[in-house]
């Protein structure tokens, strides 16, 4: 049986509650614990601001207040179908947390001393990270197999930050495509260990948006194969040759419009 606990960036957030729900009907799985990390600290929303800017609100008003209701009228398969396939109760993490006896912390950081000591006493083989900021190396080393995190792009091409909108900047749609991958973090940016790398198929109508909302998909997917796979012992990661790929930044707005362009000369060649 697989130890696991989850990492969540809000109680609410629909990625994070389709990968608990997952891993609890995962009969090889047991869910140790759920640590979130609050919103409401200054530090952490400086931090998001500095990275995120005002995309930070459009973030907080999609994954904290709408939630589904973020994907009402999207034609794309998107995280909202994925909850309804999955018949995912309308319960926070919290209230999951509870009604099924799963112990449970709220913390500011997730490398802080509560979020450690919480860690060192449930001893878990795995962490399972859905969002909530950087962690550290004390947090890294606690797990017995590593802290699991699934990037939305193709490691090791696409490190970073915006690395969909990046991928059709530098025109590689069509030969390294749209994907995530799930990998072991370590102390780099997405240069951990690779278990898995799933891609999606692209079509002439698909926008930035489009791809986004099927990569979350697929990233819920890829996750729970990942930990089921290592559970059962039938995967191996391999790690990263770094020099393959680079790190990539938030996109400005004026290049993003250029990737825009970019993105829809390359679909039209498909």
């Amino acid at each position: 049986m697989l130890k696991v606990v989850l990492f969540a960036p809000i109680r609410t957030s629909l990625y994070s509650r389709l990968i608990l729900h997952g891993l609890l009907h995962d009969e090889q799985v047991q869910v140790v614990g759920i640590v979130v990390r609050t919103p409401w600290n200054m530090q952490r929303i400086r931090s998001e601001f500095s990275r995120d800017g005002v995309r930070l609100a459009q973030k907080f008003v999609r994954k904290f207040l709408l939630r589904e209701k973020a994907f009402n009228n999207v034609k794309v398969d998107n995280l909202a179908n994925a909850a309804r396939r999955a018949a995912l109760p309308d319960a926070h993490l919290q209230q999951l947390a509870k009604q099924f006896a799963i112990p449970f912390r709220s913390v500011k950081d997730l490398s802080e001393e509560k979020c450690t000591e919480f860690l060192k006493e449930i001893t878990p083989d795995i962490i399972v990270f859905t969002g909530g900021g950087l962690v550290r190396q004390a947090v890294l080393d606690i797990p017995k197999l590593g802290v699991l995190n699934c990037h939305t792009g193709v490691l090791p091409p696409f490190r970073g930050m915006d690395v969909v909108e990046w991928t059709a900047m530098v025109n590689a749609v069509n030969n390294i495509g749209f994907g995530v991958t799930l990998h072991y973090m370590d102390k780099g940016v997405d240069t951990g260990e690779i278990l898995l790398v799933k891609k999606i198929e692209t079509d002439v109508s698909d926008t930035f948006i489009s791809i986004r909302m099927r990569l979350e998909v697929l990233m819920v997917n890829t996750m729970l194969e990942g930990v089921h796979a290592i559970a059962d012992n039938l995967i191996c990661s391999s790690p990263q040759n770094t020099q393959d790929g680079k790190q990539y930044f938030v996109m400005h707005p004026r290049i993003k419009c250029i990737a825009e362009q970019r993105l829809e000369k390359q679909l039209s060649r498909n």
